[in-house]
């Protein structure tokens, strides 16, 4: 279980986040919303690690990784995979070599299982054919599916984190990574791979969602389920899910 206990975290004098307290299960599928800006990404970097609170304690299974080494904090993160936002991929990497860097970095696995774990997840999200390809000459949805790919090599994650992974795609594409995060967390609701997906996309969160948490001014202005959100009485964000309406 994922705990936020009163969580302030403040960039250049700005309280980016205001004592956020929130929990979720492993499984769960949760929609971060809120505008730019409204600390939906730092909810990700301090589930892993990449940042800390200036106050307030977050607890993975229990244990406050505040207080964790990074040694400590690699046991940590491999209960999670995460897709940044435009993919972050390495640019002088092939496609293959951006999946298999983890294999070779943190599981120091033989070539053959390399090479067959890289084809094994290429084909899972559709792209084995760009095996070879450089990061400049894929588009950006390729780009999207070869982060997936490499999000899930090494690891077995038990829950997605998913950065803005439709922004600036075309529709079509678009529609195809939201079928693939749900592929990603199919199966029994209680046993199945969960994710948090972060972004400003109200009709892309409600295909792979089930609960939606809005953040505004550095607090959770609400967090519920599909139809309690589509009734909400606060005007700001009545504003924001205009699309769904």
């Amino acid at each position: 279980m994922i705990e936020f206990q009163d969580v302030t975290i403040i960039y250049n004098g700005r309280p980016v986040m205001d004592r956020v307290s929130f929990t979720a299960q492993f499984h769960e599928k949760i929609a971060i919303l809120g505008s730019s800006g409204a600390g939906k990404t730092t909810i990700l970097k301090l589930i892993v690690g990449l940042d800390q609170p200036d106050s307030g304690r977050i607890l993975i299974d229990g244990t406050d990784i505040s207080a964790l080494t990074e040694a400590e904090l690699r046991d940590i993160r491999m209960n999670f995979s995460i897709v940044f936002q435009e993919g972050a991929l390495f640019d002088s990497l092939s496609v293959r070599d951006n999946v298999a860097f983890c294999l070779w970095e943190r599981e120091k696995a033989p070539e053959e299982v390399i090479e067959s774990t890289v084809k094994s997840l290429l084909n899972r999200v559709g792209i084995e054919d760009a095996m070879y390809l450089m990061p400049d000459q894929l588009s950006g949805g390729m780009q999207r599916r070869v982060a997936i790919a490499r999000s899930l090599a090494g690891c077995r994650p038990r829950m997605m984190l998913y950065d803005e992974p439709t922004s600036g795609l075309d529709p079509l594409t678009d529609a195809t990574i939201c079928d693939l995060i749900n592929e990603l967390s199919s199966g029994d609701p209680t046993k199945r791979t969960g994710l948090i997906i972060v972004t400003h996309d109200v009709p892309d969160a409600i295909k792979v969602a089930e609960r939606f948490m809005y953040l505004r001014n550095g607090r959770i202005q609400f967090d519920g389920g599909l139809e309690t959100l589509k009734s909400t009485q606060d005007a700001e964000l009545i504003k924001f899910i205009k699309d769904i309406l």
